[in-house]
């Protein structure tokens, strides 16, 4: 049971939890619950097919059953990395594959999306098959033109505070990139792609917030959908090339994608290496070799030859050639003509002619 605090969290705060109490189900073959959504403010209860008052249910599971929790330090405890590895060990060591009725709970961020790689297919499903997101989806589709590059916008402006100094943004948790950004980025798009492109915004930004961008681009938008948190974060995911707001939403549209994607530098930490990542070490709390630290050494390793998937940019919003190119690549393989099982056809020089 992932468990559910205060008022629960924006909804990719609430599927990692979620996705780790799925692989821990899946490990000791128990039902999993879905977390108490009617005590989320934005009534994802609705979305994801729970009762209003599911967590009456779930807090009587607590004083009914034993409670076994499932922390950051048992994970760290167990050797960290995949969850699957780190949890089995631990319930091997708690005895919980010899016990009949116990509920485990599990909640917080900690370990990041790669610790929970196992459960990226259910949470995909898991958002698809949710209320609204099919048909938004479908919606969405006709909007549009499956011929152009498909660039997906996240500008988090609603519940985040307003922007502020570009040295401060590693500072400040939950604040909103300068629309300044987003224009500029949207303006080395059209120098590179000229019309061969289409932008798709997400957003949760009043008009007059949006409209330096709005004014000076095309923007299909997701506005006029209604309960389209789950909707719109599969449509960033599909996108060729996803520009990221410094938020869990963007991450998780990120993880869920195979797409380059863009994010915002003065939010990042810097590494005397050279390099950048979403935090220093210290985010890797009790574990002295974590990922972060591992890739930084082997981004020491490879001298700077890095094809990184997601590219970082300044507030200038210059595009490195790389990311513009893996773009169109992307663009070139959705295209039914040059795919066989779209009706399309193949080169005779694959076949050796």
């Amino acid at each position: 049971m992932p468990r559910v605090r205060r008022r629960g969290h924006g909804l990719g705060n609430e599927l990692l939890p979620w996705a780790r109490a799925f692989l821990a189900a899946q490990v000791l073959d128990a039902r999993l619950l879905a977390p108490a959504f009617g005590m989320n403010r934005r009534g994802y209860w609705r979305d994801f097919y729970t009762a209003p008052d599911d967590w009456i249910y779930q807090r009587a599971l607590e004083h009914l059953l034993p409670v076994v929790e499932f922390t950051e330090s048992d994970w760290l405890a167990h050797g960290g990395g995949d969850v699957v590895s780190s949890f089995r060990s631990f319930a091997t060591e708690r005895k919980l594959f010899d016990r009949d009725f116990f509920v485990l709970v599990t909640d917080g961020l900690w370990g990041g999306f790669r610790h929970v790689e196992a459960a990226r297919e259910f949470m995909r499903s898991t958002l698809y098959t949710s209320r609204y997101a099919a048909h938004n989806l479908i919606q969405l589709h006709q909007r549009l033109d499956a011929r152009k590059i498909q660039v997906a916008m996240h500008v988090r402006l609603g519940d985040f505070v307003p922007q502020v100094a570009v040295d401060q943004y590693r500072k400040v948790a939950n604040a909103s990139l300068p629309i300044e950004w987003f224009c500029n980025v949207a303006t080395a798009l059209r120098q590179a792609f000229a019309d061969d492109w289409q932008l798709l915004l997400i957003t949760d930004g009043r008009a007059e917030q949006l409209a330096p961008l709005t004014s000076a681009f095309r923007c299909i938008t997701t506005a006029d959908m209604t309960h389209n948190d789950c909707s719109d974060v599969l449509a960033l995911a599909a996108a060729d090339l996803l520009v990221c707001s410094a938020s869990t939403y963007s991450s998780l549209a990120a993880f869920l994608s195979e797409s380059p994607y863009l994010w915002f530098a003065p939010s990042l930490y810097a590494h005397p290496e050279g390099c950048f990542s979403t935090h220093g070490f210290a985010a890797e709390t009790q574990d002295p070799n974590g990922p972060t630290r591992q890739a930084v050494d082997e981004y020491v390793r490879r001298a700077g030859i890095w094809p990184a998937r997601g590219a970082v940019i300044a507030l200038e919003g210059r595009i490195p050639a790389s990311a513009l190119e893996a773009a169109a690549q992307r663009r070139a393989l959705r295209r039914a003509s040059s795919d066989l099982v779209r009706s399309g056809v193949a080169d005779r020089q694959q076949a050796g002619d």
